[in-house]
């Protein structure tokens, strides 16, 4: 795992100490080496131009200065600087040798650049991992960015007058001298949505994300993007025949991928929540690894969100060599504050706070942890899917009597009902789904934000939109959250997290070979016998007692309002005053008021929108006014 950046445009621009400087704000990604490499060349209109890569490495495979990154190919022509894991990197350096190709190496970085040297384009659908990369070829004069299938690896950038800027992370982009910190009111009003940024759009006007499956190349100063895959398009049908031989699939499928992710050459653990999806990875992993396998989990004193007595159970099954730590306010409080540094960007996920803490104590003892991010979007394990699902009675009723009902709403007995008429009130399916993932109503946005943060278009409902459109109801759903949800929330979560502490974590759920199987599977298989997730917790049944993982679903929350009770209410005094947000200009004063009114009735809702304002305004103070936390 590293961080990189890199700049190429006119040579009238001074590039090696920019990217220098770029590149040290990401050495929290990569610890162990530093490196920078600039070229000069011609474009073919015959003007001079520079290119300049940085490289911030954390080292795993091949441990040498082998490794070392920009990485350059033997006659200097082509130079690779990236992050992540290409799994299957083996057999293409096989398949490479055969083919003549030297290697000095036994890294993965070296199999890549000699694959683009080979295969150009045609090379990104030959790798199995995460990543995101960029490569420069001289002879062509060309320069490729691209990212993983699934978006488990970032990768940001930015074009302004000739000049192509990019880097693993915001804070390398904010570097450049020439960068300009316009916050999009559009993109802000659908972060409130959601608590965070989605798709190509960042906070910043201009400044894009690439996107999962897609690549970015740049020629002689013009830009050309495309997609080697795609999320919707690859969730086709699965051709299986029964339940059982669902769950045998599965099992091999995954089998494979936790093996491909066991290897190293540092220490390697894995996270243990003791749900379904991470009991399922540590199961697997424990037949596969050739040592003892170290296990981690925190927990809390409040008992409605302590998880760490199922961890400590599957734990002690698998005889893993298991750590935990317990949060206490201190901690909870110490991280709290640590998340608009460590995201650099809006985002106001709470569980980012365990997924720090679980993060440092991971790298206390390894360098690699694998995790069970992903079972929930694959599996249809979200309360959300099948509220949707109870929803579809309501959404085909005639419009009349829908609307008749809404109206009558309050009056009406059944609370279970009344929650439904809520999110049907517009009528379309795609519309109450945004309902049941939004943190703000539409109607809550634009007293917060006015009319142009408040935009219906979000990526969710574009990816809905796309999902095939001989998918039920809740194919498409699932489609639409794991295009959206997972890659800009959960793995944005995962990879800042576990970055910062320079940990490399591991997603085997995510292969995505696994992921359109599961994406395929129908709702009888998916939900078999009303179990969510079913094929998963068949495979791990198969190793495990019931007794350790049948329970209600918790999440990995946090209990905000206990935890961080005195701080919402000095952060929301100082962030949130009606002074400081008239002078910004971004939120109305009056409206946000109305909502921190609101959450101090300890709402869970309420509380939900005001931690995503407060993130944003501690952000923004820290990012754009240089403040110090209060």
């Amino acid at each position: 795992m590293c961080g990189f950046c890199g700049v190429i445009g006119p040579s009238r621009i001074a590039l090696a100490d920019a990217v220098a400087e770029m590149a040290r704000t990401l050495e929290h990604r990569g610890p162990d080496d530093f490196g920078t490499w600039d070229a000069e060349f011609r474009a073919a209109g015959g003007d001079l131009h520079r290119i300049a890569l940085g490289h911030t490495r954390l080292s795993i495979l091949d441990l040498s200065p082998l490794g070392h990154q920009p990485m350059l190919s033997e006659d200097g022509a082509v130079a690779l600087v990236y992050n992540g894991e290409i799994y299957n990197y083996r057999a293409l350096r096989e398949e490479l040798r055969r083919r003549g190709l030297p290697f000095r190496s036994g890294t993965d970085s070296e199999v890549l650049l000699q694959a683009w040297r080979t295969w150009g384009l045609d090379a990104l659908p030959r790798l199995v991992g995460m990543f995101a990369f960029a490569v420069w070829d001289g002879s062509q004069r060309q320069l490729l960015l691209a990212r993983d299938r699934i978006g488990i690896k970032p990768l940001y950038w930015r074009l302004a007058e000739g000049v192509l800027s990019f880097g693993s992370e915001l804070r390398a982009l904010r570097r450049h001298p020439g960068f300009r910190a316009e916050i999009d009111r559009g993109a802000l009003g659908r972060y409130l949505r959601r608590g965070y940024t989605s798709g190509t759009e960042t906070i910043y006007r201009h400044v894009h994300r690439l996107p999962p499956g897609g690549w970015l190349l740049w020629e002689d100063g013009r830009l050309r993007e495309g997609r080697y895959w795609s999320l919707e398009e690859s969730a086709r049908e699965a051709r299986v025949s029964s339940f059982p031989e669902a769950v045998d699939r599965l099992e091999a499928l995954l089998g494979d991928a936790v093996e491909s992710r066991l290897v190293s050459d540092v220490p390697l653990g894995a996270f243990l929540s003791g749900g379904v999806d991470s009991s399922a990875v540590v199961a697997l992993m424990r037949e596969r690894a050739r040592g003892p396998v170290r296990t981690f989990s925190i927990g809390f004193r409040e008992r409605a969100f302590d998880e760490a007595p199922f961890a400590r159970g599957v734990a002690k099954h698998f005889g893993t060599e298991h750590t935990e730590l317990y949060v206490e306010r201190e901690h909870a409080v110490e991280a709290a504050r640590s998340v608009a540094d460590v995201w650099d960007e809006p985002f106001a996920d709470s569980s980012a706070i365990p997924t720090l803490l679980l993060s440092r104590l991971t790298r206390e003892h390894v360098t690699v942890a694998l995790s069970g991010d992903g079972g929930d979007e694959l599996f249809g394990g979200y309360d959300r899917y099948a509220k949707l699902v109870r929803l579809e009675g309501l959404l085909r009723l005639p419009g009349p009597v829908r609307r008749a009902l809404v109206a009558a709403r309050p009056l009406i007995p059944s609370r279970s009902l009344r929650n439904g008429l809520r999110h049907v009130r517009g009528g379309s399916a795609l519309e109450a789904a945004e309902s049941l993932v939004s943190h703000f109503a539409p109607e809550i946005l634009r007293a917060a934000c006015g009319e142009r943060g408040a935009r219906p278009v979000t990526r969710f409902g574009e990816a809905f939109q796309a999902a095939r459109a001989d998918q039920d109801l809740l194919r498409r759903f699932m489609v639409a959250d794991a295009a959206t949800y997972l890659p800009d929330d959960i793995l944005t979560k995962v990879d800042r997290a576990s970055m910062s502490v320079g940990l490399e974590a591991r997603v085997p759920l995510l292969d995505h070979r696994g992921v359109e199987f599961a994406l395929g599977l129908p709702r009888s298989i998916l939900w078999e016998s009303g179990r969510t997730k079913a094929p998963l917790r068949e495979l791990l049944y198969r190793r495990v007692p019931r007794r350790l993982i049948e329970r209600p679903k918790q999440g990995f929350g946090i209990p905000l309002h206990t935890l961080l009770a005195e701080e919402l209410r000095s952060w929301t005094a100082h962030y949130l005053a009606p002074q400081r947000l008239a002078e910004e200009g971004l939120f109305d004063p009056g409206g946000v008021q109305q909502l921190v009114a609101a959450a101090r009735g300890a709402d869970r809702m309420a509380t939900t929108r005001l931690w995503c304002l407060l993130c944003f305004e501690r952000w923004f103070a820290r990012t754009h006014r240089a403040e110090r936390d209060v």
